[in-house]
């Protein structure tokens, strides 16, 4: 009865030991880079046209199925 409890616990740790391994291994790496930039400045107005465009007009309906 010892050797089958045995045998399951040291069969336990090698696949727990196996998916850490796995999981550490197969994780890639993230680079630490700044997106590079056009040289454009930002400035309130250009943000504030930027928001405005993805927004809903006020003219514009909208469905209720849209809003779901």
């Amino acid at each position: 009865m010892n050797k089958k409890i045995l045998s399951l616990v040291i069969l336990l740790i090698l696949l727990i030991s196996a998916t850490i391994t796995y999981a550490i291994y197969s994780h890639t790496p993230t680079e630490n880079t700044t997106p590079n930039t056009s040289g454009n400045t930002i400035n309130d107005n250009t943000l504030n046209n930027e928001i405005d465009s993805t927004l809903l007009d006020e003219n514009q309906g909208i469905e209720i199925g849209d809003m779901i």
